[in-house]
């Protein structure tokens, strides 16, 4: 088998794989009560320490007056609120309350139990083999994006 297939097989795997993944996590997202744009809202001020309307705008691809309304049912929720940015009073930080980052906290605490739970399934030999290719698909992902 030549480079290229292995490629197209990877990515076959991979497609797979992650399908399977979110098929069993849909049910979870489903419990939360929010729409996609909402989830995602959350998800990216969680994870970004100096998110602001502009800033989620941009990522989402949606006006800022689309922005707007999600967020301010995400307040509604409990989930984020507003906050004063003290580098520039001129923009308004999106900060998670505790209940959002808890949201997320459970997420993500579930997928790596998951996974531990998928992991410890294979053997040390296997174990070694899918982490030596994890560790060479970071390592060029780092190489070609510094």
């Amino acid at each position: 088998m030549g480079k290229r297939e292995i490629i197209a097989g990877i990515l076959d795997l991979e497609r797979k794989f992650n399908g399977i993944m979110q098929q069993q996590r849909f049910p979870r997202w489903m419990k939360m009560g929010l729409t996609a744009v909402q989830f995602k809202s959350l998800m990216y001020i969680v994870k970004t320490t100096d998110a602001n309307s502009k800033k989620l705008s941009d990522i989402l691809g949606v006006t800022p007056a689309n922005v707007t309304g999600v967020v301010d049912r995400l307040i509604v929720q409990g989930l984020v609120r507003r906050a004063e940015n003290p580098a520039d009073r001129r923009i308004t930080l999106l900060q998670p309350t505790e209940k959002g980052k808890k949201i997320i906290t459970n997420l993500e605490e579930n997928r790596v139990g998951h996974m531990t739970k998928l992991l410890s399934s294979l053997d040390e030999r296997e174990l070694d083999h899918l982490f030596k290719g994890f560790s060479a698909l970071f390592a060029a992902f780092e190489k070609r994006h510094k």
